[in-house]
Order: C-alpha cells, then structure tokens, then sequence
C-alpha cells in the first residue's frame, strides 16, 4: 500500500485481486443450492456497480432463455382482448 499524506490506498494489483476474491466469493455462494436471496442480490449489485452487461445478440444463454420464455399472449390469464385494449 501507498501512504500518500498518511492516507494509505491500495495499488492496483491489491484491488484488482481483492475484486477478484468478491467475484470468486460469490460464484461460490451462487453455486450453492441454498444460496440466500441476499446472496442473489449481492451478486447483482457487484455486477451493476461493475457495469456488467449482457447483450442477448452476444450471449447464448440468454438467447436459450429467450426461447424457453412463454410468449406473454400464450399465458392462461391473459385474455387477448383486454390485452388489444390496453395498447
């Protein structure tokens, strides 16, 4: 650490690996079957703080959910004339 007016602040390399160990840390905590909701929510905010993205064009994972996804005039409540109404 570097002690600039007696502030001491971390280099680089400490916060590059201190980023690395929260992202292990909650891949392991994710991969739990009994991860918590606050787990979840952890690893969502260390991702929007780490402006993390996925674009579906790019990523296959979210293409297969796409897919896998009910389309919304195919669910039992939805009548489609109230749904022709609402737009």
């Amino acid at each position: 650490m570097e002690d600039t007016k007696g502030v001491l602040k971390a280099d680089s390399d400490e916060m590059n690996e201190l980023h690395q160990m929260v992202a292990q840390k909650l891949k392991r905590m994710l991969r739990d079957p009994e991860c918590s909701v606050q787990d979840i929510s952890a690893a969502i905010r260390f991702l929007k703080d780490n402006n993390v993205t996925a674009d579906i064009e790019f990523s296959t994972p979210l293409r297969q959910l796409e897919q896998e996804v009910t389309p919304i005039a195919e669910l039992p409540f939805i009548d489609e004339d109230e749904d022709e109404e609402a737009m």
